[in-house]
C-alpha cells in the first residue's frame, strides 16, 4: 500500500498545529514563594501569623533562641492565597528571636519581636 505524501508545506504546518497545542497544554508556573506579611503576639499564649503562599501545601515555624536552639514548633496545612493563622502555645515567649519557616522545601529567616 503506498503512503499518503503531503507537500512539505502541509506537513510544516501540522507539525506547528501539534507543537502548539503541546504547549497551550503546559501550566502557567507561578513563583513558588512564601510571603511573610506579620507575626505578633496575640494574648498571652497564642501568635498570628498572616502570610500568602501560590500552592496548598505545610508550613513549618521555628523560633530559634541564642545558638539556633528551637523554643517554638508547630506546623499546619495551608490552602493557597493570603491566610492567617492562630498558633497555639506560645505562652511565655517575649524578647526578640529568630524565625525559619519551611514551605515546599524552601527555607525563609528572619527576626521577630514579641
Amino acid at each position: 500500500m503506498d503512503r499518503l505524501r503531503l507537500p512539505s508545506f502541509i506537513q510544516a504546518q501540522i507539525a506547528g498545529l501539534l507543537f502548539g497545542l503541546a504547549l497551550a497544554q503546559q501550566p502557567l508556573k507561578k513563583p513558588n514563594t512564601f510571603r511573610l506579611e506579620s507575626l505578633t503576639r496575640e494574648g498571652e499564649d497564642g501568635l498570628l501569623i498572616k502570610y500568602e503562599i501560590p500552592f496548598d501545601g505545610m508550613v513549618e515555624l521555628r523560633l530559634l533562641a541564642g545558638k539556633d536552639s528551637v523554643v517554638y514548633f508547630f506546623q499546619w496545612p495551608s490552602l493557597q492565597g493570603k491566610r492567617e493563622r492562630r498558633l497555639p502555645g506560645a505562652k511565655g515567649l517575649r524578647g526578640t528571636y529568630r524565625y525559619r519557616i519551611t514551605y515546599k522545601g524552601i527555607e525563609y529567616t528572619g527576626q521577630v519581636t514579641l
